[in-house]
This record gives structure tokens, C-alpha cells and sequence, in this order.
């Protein structure tokens, strides 16, 4: 299932059938603003209210029964963003208060503990869990470099196991890795007139580099297997990681455009 954010109104598609339907239960009044769709699909968390709010919450909403799982979203600083772990058990959060913490917070028992920090702000990337829960990755600008810049770490015990200078993730928080170890980057300052994408083995270092077809570019808020997902002036299209091969998936009517978009793991 696909999730979409368009003029107040979250939407999901499915996979197999394309059907596009509206999430129902979702808190209205403050507005719910969607940070990650579950790995299975079947839930979607938001967080309430605009930023000027002073009271605001994460939602874990389960998008066939409509109940819901109420978090803090400003124990440690707003959560800005969000990511739940494959196993549904858990969920990284990334806020912006002086600096940039990630925690992870049991769902069950609601209890959250400091995963890592660092001095800097939120980029537009932000946490992303690898498919099989042991790493997660961060973008974030980094304070002394003033560069967007993504650190992969273990959920363990919060160590950085890797870093990449100037490459920031994916927006989608299940659309950023295509393997167990592979992670999808684009270069934030390119002298080329379009980013190229680096594909990083975190395990090896081993690195492929795709350069997109300047005819095919949009931005790119997920990567599915071998499939981009980008934003075309027409909608939502899936592409070859050259950026050809264009397919669509959701066709948009003029003056909408998608604010969010999240996949499910298993799309």
C-alpha cells in the first residue's frame, strides 16, 4: 500500500488493485500530519496539530479497524519524523531541538530510550529502517559542515557504523533501502544538472552509481527493489534507477500535488 498527502486529505492505494481510499479514524481537529506507513501496511502514523501548537501527539493509526495508539511527540522535542521497524514492534523517531536525537521507542510499553545525537538541524531526508530491523539511517545537516550528510547506525547500542558526506536518503521512511545492507543516496550539491543516485552497500562499501535521464526527472521519494518512485508534473511514476522506463501510479488532476509519500515493505 502506498500512502499519499494531498490538501488535507490521506489516501491509500493498493498495491494490487490500485484502488485509492481514503484513511478514515485519523485524528482531524488539530489537523494529523503523516510521518510513516507500517512495513505490513496496515498502519499509518501521523502526528497532530501544526508546529505552532503547543500540545501534540503521535498517532498509531490501524487503517482497517481505525484504533489507535497514543504517543508523546515532544518528550525529547518535536518528532519531526518517523519511521516504524519491520517487526512493528518499534519506532525511530528524529527531533529537532538544539540538536538532532533519534529514539526508538518500544510500542508496546511506550518506552522510549536515546539511540544518538548529533549537532544539527533536520534535513528533508530522515530515518529509515533496514529491511531486516538491525540498522537505521539518518540525514540530517550537519552544524559545522552546514551539508546534509547520512549516518548509518546500529539499533543495539546507537554506534555509527557508517557515514556518507553530502548524501542524503530518500523522503519515504520504507522506500530509502532496497536490500538487507543497500541504501539509495542522492548527492544534495551536484555539479551536474541532475543528481546522480549512489546505491551503497553498507557492509562492503561497495557503491553503484546511476545518472538519471534529464527527460524522466522529479523528485524521487522512494525506491522499490529496482523501481524509482518519482514526482512527475502529471502525478506519482515508477522508473528504472536511470530514470527510464517510466509507469504511472497515481494520476493527478491539475492543481494537486503529493505532500507525502510512504510505501509498505511488502509492495
Amino acid at each position: 500500500m502506498n500512502a499519499a498527502h494531498g490538501t488535507g486529505v490521506l489516501v491509500v492505494s493498493d498495491a494490487d488493485t490500485g484502488e485509492l481510499v481514503e484513511a478514515t479514524g485519523l485524528p482531524r481537529d488539530p489537523a494529523a500530519v503523516p510521518l510513516a506507513l507500517s512495513w505490513d501496511g496496515g498502519h499509518v502514523l501521523v502526528r497532530t496539530g501544526p508546529e505552532n501548537q503547543p500540545d501534540r501527539d503521535l498517532v498509531l493509526s490501524c487503517l482497517a479497524t481505525g484504533r489507535r495508539q497514543v504517543f508523546d511527540a515532544q518528550a525529547n522535542g518535536l518528532v519531526y519524523q518517523a519511521a516504524l521497524s519491520p517487526d512493528g514492534r518499534s519506532m525511530a523517531t528524529l527531533a529537532d531541538e538544539d540538536d538532532v536525537r533519534v529514539d526508538i521507542t518500544d510500542l508496546t510499553t511506550g518506552v522510549r530510550r536515546p539511540l544518538w545525537s548529533a549537532a544539527g538541524w533536520r534535513s528533508e531526508s530522515g530515518v529509515a529502517w533496514s529491511p531486516d530491523g538491525g540498522l537505521v539511517s539518518v540525514s540530517y545537516i550537519d552544524e559545522e559542515s552546514d551539508r546534509t550528510d547520512t549516518v548509518v547506525l546500529s539499533v543495539a547500542d546507537g554506534s555509527v557504523l557508517t557515514r556518507y558526506d553530502g548524501l542524503g536518503t530518500l523522503g519515504s521512511p520504507n522506500g530509502t533501502w532496497t536490500g538487507e545492507r543497500e541504501l539509495l543516496l542522492v548527492e544534495e550539491f551536484s555539479e551536474e544538472d541532475v543528481p546522480p543516485l549512489f546505491l551503497q552497500d553498507v557492509a562492503t562499501g561497495a557503491v553503484r552509481r546511476f545518472t538519471r535521464a534529464p527527460g524522466y526527472v522529479g523528485g524521487v521519494p522512494a525506491v522499490v527493489g529496482d523501481r524509482l518512485v518519482q514526482r512527475l508534473s502529471a502525478g506519482l511514476f515508477d522508473c528504472a534507477l536511470d530514470g527510464t522506463d517510466p509507469r504511472p501510479v497515481l494520476v493527478l488532476p491539475p492543481a494537486h500535488e503529493v505532500g507525502f509519500f510512504d510505501v509498505s515493505g511488502a509492495f
